[in-house]
């Protein structure tokens, strides 16, 4: 099906929306894959692990055209466009793939609404955020919680981050409305405002610099 969403959010930044209705043999054409690139696709064993990379890849190609910057990854596993100034950050769940591209820092996650998130609850979510949470949307707020704290980790680039005791959500009563978070980190206090989207049964998250 492909893109299905692309939405400017200000001047400098701009994210993208794939659904993943191809199969494998679908998408390889769709891109020339750098000889790097390659070998990490050779790596991936599972078809929907390689759809997912693939449609990813191809939404990059795609916002940055007529430009094109290779993806690489720094020390923290956070992926740049090398020799480009825009800042990137990427996400994948189930049948959906997203990016945002913009000239600052920029974090994004969305995540299929699915009863196992309540199962996981206790370990990214505090006691304060647990009681923030209503019954008429739980696994909504659950989901939503989960992408911010997965977005915020990807923006902020640190690999010890403790979802649970050092990122400090602020929920809101619904996704698709823009709220608040924290991160404690190393006795720095840093707040930032993110925007949240329904989009069909996935909870989207995303934040700027």
């Amino acid at each position: 099906m492909a893109e299905i969403l692309r939405k400017k959010i200000d001047e400098h930044s701009v994210y993208a929306i794939w659904h993943i209705t191809e199969s494998v043999e679908e998408l390889e054409p769709a891109i020339c894959l750098r000889e790097g690139e390659a070998e990490l696709y050779e790596t991936f064993v599972a078809e929907s692990r390689k759809k997912q990379w693939l449609a990813y890849r191809i939404l990059v190609r795609r916002l940055l055209s007529p430009d094109d910057f290779p993806v690489e990854y720094d020390p923290c596993g956070k992926p740049y466009l090398a020799g480009s100034d825009y800042h990137i950050s990427v996400t994948h769940s189930d049948d959906l793939a997203a990016v945002i591209i913009s000239r600052g820092k920029a974090g994004i996650d969305l995540e299929k609404i699915r009863p196992r998130v309540a199962k996981v609850k206790d370990r990214f979510m505090s006691e304060k955020e647990l009681s923030a949470v209503g019954t008429e949307r739980e696994l909504e707020q659950m989901t939503l919680t989960w992408c911010a704290k997965e977005a915020l980790y990807k923006f902020y680039g640190q690999r010890t981050l403790d979802f649970r005791e050092q990122i400090h959500v602020e929920i809101p009563p619904r996704a698709g409305m823009p709220f608040s978070a924290g991160i404690f980190f190393e006795g720095k206090h840093s707040r930032y405002r993110l925007q949240s989207e329904i989009i069909r049964d996935f909870v989207m998250v995303y934040l700027l610099e």
